[in-house]
């Protein structure tokens, strides 16, 4: 989303997101909220705006990018909750149990799979989880160091 406004001059409506992205409504504003937690976007009136945290970002590179993703996931929901649940459990958790404790979806096999993708996309990709497909289990990266 980011890349996305950075390509209409930092600032959008979201109707003209919708279209550019070719993307469900209820999805850009999921993908926005989700941005504007991090504060690299704020909706005002209709309008996505890159903040100056967002217009820096947009400016790294991918390893950057990760690194700067790294530090804010850590202090946002349902992010922090995950990342301190997980850190409190010594073997692996698979992502029903995760669901189930956590209350993050029902038990519906869509749900599942996109806390699945959720996990993999967000906490995985950050550096925070490791994922075992073999068994299908989460658990805390090892040398993660949690405050």
């Amino acid at each position: 989303m980011v890349e996305v406004l950075t390509l209409l001059k930092n600032r959008a409506d979201v109707a003209t997101i919708v279209s550019e992205v070719g993307m469900e409504s209820g999805l850009v504003l999921e993908i926005l909220e989700t941005c504007e937690a991090l504060g690299l976007v704020r909706v005002s009136e209709g309008d996505a705006i890159l903040t100056e945290q967002g217009v820096s970002f947009s400016r790294k590179r991918y390893s950057g990018k990760i690194r700067v993703l790294r530090d804010l996931v850590k202090n946002v929901e349902p992010f922090r909750s995950v990342i301190h649940y997980m850190a409190s459990k010594k073997q692996p958790i698979t992502v029903e149990q995760l669901c189930k404790d956590l209350q993050l979806c029902d038990e519906h096999p869509e749900s599942i799979s996109r806390a699945k993708s959720f996990l993999l996309d967000w906490l995985v990709t950050t550096g925070y989880l490791e994922y075992d497909g073999e068994n299908g289990s989460f658990r805390l990266k090892r040398g993660v160091k949690i405050s």
